[in-house]
């Protein structure tokens, strides 16, 4: 059972929430599980041939970590939204901050590794990826509190700068301004089907909402009015809107998929020969509803990728 909770009581969540949250549950599972299962880049890949032009720090290495972080969050909710196992009495209580919280981790995390791939020219990935290095670097130094562990990452950033001299100039790979401009150019692609500017809306409410942002109890929410405790004012009720939770889960589920799916085909992966297995361990794994037979779990392990 699924619940969102209210200062009073606790009210069922919409079957239509509550499936989608579950989709997004599962689906972030099968892509983990097909992601984890692939080792490192076979060669002729797209990843060989970037490493090869910028062998020190691993574009295929730094891709991974944007993936799985993207992955971790996603799982987190899955592991939260729709264990694999759990008893028949159990209730699930949906709060708004923290969902908002992990879909806009996993947005953020996703996009770096998109905008890093979405590109056919290797020269091009490497700029990308040095972008994001420096960004790394640059948090990373303001991150410390001494002087001397703040230069030490400066030298870094230096000896980054003086290895790709001859190819980049230090004004042609800036840090990337923001992570709102990252996830707009992430949206690029006409194949990952996300508008720039709703993902933008939905990143501002998740961020809004992790960050205890009051506007979000205004836009993110449905009010109850109550008992009239003052003349003119009245205890509130508030319930998470749950269209939005909605919306902000599936465009993070979407933009990781992305992501994991371009990290699969970029290291040369037979992404179809991973499907299966994957497809056929969560449906051995995860708990059907009570009302659920076992033709449901055939259906489950004879899915295509196209049916997801």
């Amino acid at each position: 059972a699924a619940r969102f909770c209210r200062m009073d009581n606790r009210v069922p969540v919409p079957p239509d929430a509550s499936a989608a949250f579950t989709e997004v549950a599962q689906g972030a599972r099968l892509m983990g599980h097909m992601f984890r299962s692939w080792g490192d880049p076979a060669p002729g890949s797209n990843f060989v041939q970037v490493n090869d032009l910028y062998p020190f720090e691993k574009v295929s290495d730094r891709a991974h970590h944007y993936v799985s972080a993207a992955l971790e969050h996603l799982t987190m909710w899955a592991d939260y939204a729709a264990p694999l196992k759990f008893h028949p009495d159990a209730v699930t209580v949906f709060m708004m901050r923290p969902a908002y919280a992990l879909a806009r981790a996993a947005l953020e995390s996703a996009a770096q590794a998109v905008w890093l791939m979405d590109t056919p020219d290797p020269v091009e990935c490497v700029k990308r990826h040095l972008r994001l290095i420096r960004w790394d670097l640059q948090e990373h130094r303001k991150s410390k509190l001494d002087a001397d562990g703040k230069q030490r990452v400066r030298d870094r950033d230096a000896q980054l700068l003086d290895r790709v001299r001859q190819v980049f100039t230090e004004d042609e790979i800036p840090p990337p301004p923001s992570y709102l401009w990252v996830i707009q150019q992430a949206c690029r692609p006409e194949d990952l089907q996300l508008m720039g500017e709703e993902v933008e809306r939905l990143w501002r409410a998740a961020s809004g909402a992790a960050h205890g942002m009051y506007w979000t109890n205004l836009e993110l929410t449905q009010v109850e009015a109550g008992e009239e405790y003052e003349p003119g004012h009245f205890r509130a009720f508030t319930l998470p809107d749950a269209n939005a939770m909605v919306e902000a889960l599936r465009a993070a589920h979407t933009m990781t998929q992305y992501a994991a799916l371009k990290y699969l085909d970029y290291a040369g992966a037979d992404i179809g020969a991973l499907f299966g297995p994957a497809r056929t361990w969560l449906a051995e794994n995860m708990t059907l509803r009570p009302e659920a037979d076992e033709e449901t779990r055939r259906k489950l392990i004879e899915l295509e990728p196209g049916d997801l």
